[in-house]
């Protein structure tokens, strides 16, 4: 279980990890995150905020 939680907040940070620097970069001409990196910006530091808070949990429950 708290391998399987871990393994699932890590995929997620890096998949939003890419996502931002996708969109803050101009690898790709037409990208749909161009219009909204801010949003884009903002989201990705709630979500890292709310996996820590996760990460936390997890690791204090087991120990």
């Amino acid at each position: 279980m708290k391998k399987t939680t871990l393994f699932i907040i890590g995929l997620v940070w890096i998949l939003a990890l890419m996502i931002l620097i996708i969109s803050l970069t101009d690898l790709y001409p037409n990208n749909v995150f161009s219009e909204y990196r801010l949003i884009i910006g903002i989201a990705f530091i709630s979500i890292t905020g709310l996996l820590k808070l996760i990460y936390n949990s997890v690791t204090n429950k087991i120990t």
